[in-house]
């Protein structure tokens, strides 16, 4: 539904796919990434709206109302890491006050890395909210460009670059082309001197780590020295005072930028929860709701089970689920 889904072939995204349905407003588009049993030209608003109201209901069912659950359980997880107001600064709590100082109409420009994936976790969006990215092709870098670009399209509203040091680092001289053309535009740099999301990789890869951590750099007197406003925060207790200054900065027409000297902590791998005791041990469930602060946090399973259905889980010899 309106997306030309460009890496398609790549991803192999369609290849369970029995029938397919496309919906845009660019006829080129239509049947260009996979072969369409149907295609509908127009509005995807409209076009959805239509196909619902000729659609029936599907009764309530226990795979339903274990999904509900399920969802009702992770939200509560990501919810309590937010929270949290102890402990080293955490990119989690940074996450609470981007959403608590976002405008009901912000444009986020999201690099790529670990910050894509916790910004689908942690960016609590509405419909008009924006949010874009560059994901797959690993193009680190994009979250400046991004930015400008939103800013310059829509002046009017608040534009947030979100960017690990690791991205920030390969484009970070744009901030000076941000001050040059009086963009307001929050830059907030996840700082923990790593490749965050290659580092994850290679511990579920390697025997070792290369390449991955890099030396720590003062992004505030970095932003200061090309004209814009620079803000370094440590800990938990700076984040509040630190956002409303970097507001009250931003509707005086400043550009600014937000140091968040976050822990290393890896976020949870979600492709592979080692929750289900029918695939892990005692030993490595303890260990994985200790790591990732998960001691609620349940299986898919457990919510089927108390609908009286079972899961077909099960780890293959590889090593995966």
């Amino acid at each position: 539904v309106g997306s030309n889904y460009p890496f398609a072939e790549v991803s192999n995204l369609f290849k369970n796919v029995r029938k397919f349905i496309q919906i845009d407003i660019d006829p080129t588009k239509l049947g260009k990434r996979h072969n369409a049993d149907v295609a509908i030209l127009g509005d995807a608003g409209d076009a959805l709206r239509a196909i619902t109201e000729d659609v029936d209901e599907k009764e309530e069912s226990g795979w339903w109302r274990a999904n509900l659950a399920n969802i009702a359980n992770w939200n509560a997880y990501v919810h309590k890491l937010e929270k949290k107001r102890d402990g080293e600064l955490q990119l989690y709590q940074v996450y609470d006050a981007i959403n608590e100082h976002a405008d009901e109409d912000a444009i986020f420009s999201v690099d790529v890395g670990d910050v894509t994936q916790t910004s689908i976790r942690h960016l609590h969006m509405n419909p008009k909210q924006m949010w874009r990215t560059s994901s797959l092709f690993a193009t680190m870098g994009i979250g400046i460009p991004g930015a400008l670009t939103a800013k310059v399209d829509f002046p009017d509203r608040q534009v947030w670059n979100l960017a690990g040091d690791g991205g920030f680092n390969m484009v970070m001289q744009d901030l000076a082309t941000e001050v040059q053309y009086h963009l307001p535009i929050i830059n907030v740099v996840f700082a923990n001197k790593q490749y965050g999301f290659i580092k994850d990789e290679q511990e579920d890869t390697n025997l070792g780590f290369l390449g991955v951590q890099f030396m720590d750099i003062d992004y505030a007197k970095l932003a200061e020295s090309m004209g814009a406003v620079g803000y370094t925060i440590t800990t938990i207790a700076e984040v509040q005072d630190v956002f409303e200054k970097a507001m009250q900065d931003i509707a005086a027409g400043r550009t600014v930028l937000i140091d968040a000297k976050i822990s290393g902590d890896r976020p949870l791998p979600a492709e592979m929860l080692e929750l289900d005791p029918r695939i892990s041990t005692p030993e490595q469930i303890t260990e994985f709701r200790r790591r990732y602060e998960a001691e609620d946090l349940q299986p898919l399973s457990y919510y089927l089970a108390q609908e009286g259905l079972d899961s077909t889980v099960s780890r293959i010899e590889q090593g995966g689920f």
